[in-house]
């Protein structure tokens, strides 16, 4: 630990200093590794509470820490960023970050459409769509919680092949000849619910990434709508932009 003259003498803001000392020690941690509590290195480097506590604000809002109520500060898990520039699987977008992904919850039933989602597919209230509803893992941590919803007209009988697949994409692909040749993301925020923040494993009204999926074949009919919520301090969505008139395609599922 440094000592107080080391820290005042470089004409720098104390809690800068403080700052990039700590993000030196952080680097040295497993993710899931405690820090000290705010008294300790208050001691360890010399300096007020409110000079510490600026610092680590810091390294919270860069998300290379993570406060836990009552419980303390923790070095954070690395984000995982989905590239919303191609259109892949969930599964695949895992395994090519290096995690193996797992289902812990499913369910898929077949139920009248609702009227939102049957005006995103474009078909008419009340008709029958396919629900899957999955609690989705990176390894053994809960990620996302994912609802899809397909016409069953367009997969008949999905309800027994996705007993045998961890992949939405690769069963509609391979059984259905349905791939997505489009899809619309759209990305909200909000807190989660009390029931989200426990499947997740998050603190309570921990903040939440909720995506929208519609995705569209090469004839331009829509074919799959998606809802997935995912965890605010894991998530991270990347855009590449692109010149105008230079055409790209969206987002990973």
């Amino acid at each position: 630990m440094p000592d107080r003259a080391s820290l005042r003498s470089s004409g720098f803001p104390l809690y800068l200093q403080v700052r990039e000392r700590l993000r030196e020690q952080i680097a040295l941690l497993a993710p899931g590794d405690i820090i000290p509590a705010e008294p300790t290195l208050c001691e360890a480097f010399q300096v007020s509470r409110i000079t510490i506590r600026k610092a680590i604000d810091d390294l919270v809002a860069e998300n290379l820490l993570v406060r836990k109520q009552g419980r303390g500060t923790f070095k954070a898990a690395p984000r995982l960023i989905h590239e919303l520039n191609s259109i892949t699987s969930w599964t695949d977008q895992l395994k090519a970050l290096g995690y193996t992904p797992r289902t812990a919850e499913r369910s898929i039933e077949e139920i009248s459409a609702p009227k939102q989602i049957a005006g995103l597919l474009q078909i008419d209230a009340g008709e029958t769509v396919t629900v899957l509803r999955r609690l989705r893992l990176a390894d053994n941590e809960p990620i996302t919680q994912m609802v899809n919803y397909i016409p069953t007209k367009l997969a008949p009988g999905l309800t027994k092949i996705m007993e045998h697949t961890e992949s939405l994409y690769q069963a509609l692909s391979e059984h259905y000849g349905l791939v997505a040749a489009q899809a619309t993301d759209t990305v909200t925020t909000r807190a989660a619910t009390d029931m989200e923040h426990e499947r997740l494993r998050i603190e309570a009204w921990a903040p939440v990434l909720s995506v929208m999926r519609v995705a569209f074949l090469d004839d331009g009919r829509p074919f799959e709508v998606t809802t997935a919520l995912s965890r605010g301090d894991r998530f991270e969505y990347r855009v590449k932009l692109f010149r105008a008139g230079r055409p790209s395609s969206a987002g990973a599922f």
